[in-house]
Formats: C-alpha cells, structure tokens, sequence
C-alpha cells in the first residue's frame, strides 16, 4: 500500500489533478481501510480518470485486482451528465450516500448514536453469545479485544 500511497501522494504535480473540496486542505487523496481503499477526488472527469489510472497502474504494477463487482463511485453535487460520463469512462455501479461500513453510515458530519446502532448491535451480540458467558474474566476480556480489532479489520 506504500507505493500506492506515494503514486497517489504524485497526482498532486499533475495540473488537472483536483483534491476532493473537503480535502484539499490536508490533501487526501485514499484512505485505506484493512483490505478496502476509499479514492477522492473533484468530481470532473479528468481527476477522476487520472485517479483511476494512477489506480490501474499500481494494479497491473502488483498484480492486484479489485474486485469490481464491489466497486462503486459516489456523487454529491455533479451534473448528470458528468456523472454518467465518469460511469462510463470508470465502468463503476453508482452508489448512494451516505454508504456503510461496518453496519455504520460514513459521513463528514458527526454520527448520532442511531446510525452508530447496527455497529452497536453486531458488537453486543457477539459479546452476549452462549460460548462467551462460559469463558472466566480474563478470556472474555481477550475476547472483546480480538472483536474490536475483528471490527477494524
């Protein structure tokens, strides 16, 4: 993920390379999530097909490929037209906002503790499980770290 990072960390010498507008500032390009990554940029075509081409070269460069029946690219405030042409050129599905991770809607704006609630829900029921009830202090205490670490992979 290091070299992609730094071939991403590389659009920003590319003039028709533009950040997301939420991202300029700290010039986020990917965040990477254990084996999901998440790309921004502006919404034109050009920082969206140079995105994805700095994309497909780290692929092809490591022999890694997404899974496209899982890809997806997500629009707020484009066009119609520019977003059917980015579909087109991109080959993605079109998502819906906010979209999930985790059973946890992903926002810029801070969750209230209803979005918060399917995520809250799988992690209690995995505690309250039969097998759980038996194990003594110290391996229900084991337990609750492997599945918050399970949750963030």
């Amino acid at each position: 993920m290091e070299y992609l990072s730094r071939s991403l960390r590389g659009l920003t010498e590319i003039a028709d390379f533009h950040y997301h507008p939420k991202c300029s500032k700290l010039a986020i390009t990917h965040l990477c999530f254990a084996d999901n990554l998440l790309l921004v940029a502006r919404g034109d075509i050009t920082s969206m097909i140079t995105l994805h081409h700095c994309f497909t070269q780290f692929s092809e460069a490591l022999g890694l490929k997404a899974n496209l029946g899982k890809n997806s690219v997500y629009f707020g405030g484009i066009a119609r037209a520019d977003r059917e042409r980015i579909q087109h050129e991109l080959g993605f599905s079109s998502g819906e906002l906010p979209f999930k991770y985790f059973g946890a809607s992903l926002s810029t704006k801070k969750l209230s503790l209803l979005q918060w609630q399917p995520l809250i829900e799988k992690i209690v029921a995995k505690i309250s499980s039969g097998t759980v009830k038996n194990l003594s202090y110290a391996g229900r205490t084991q337990f609750v770290q492997i599945m918050l670490f399970g949750v963030q992979a």
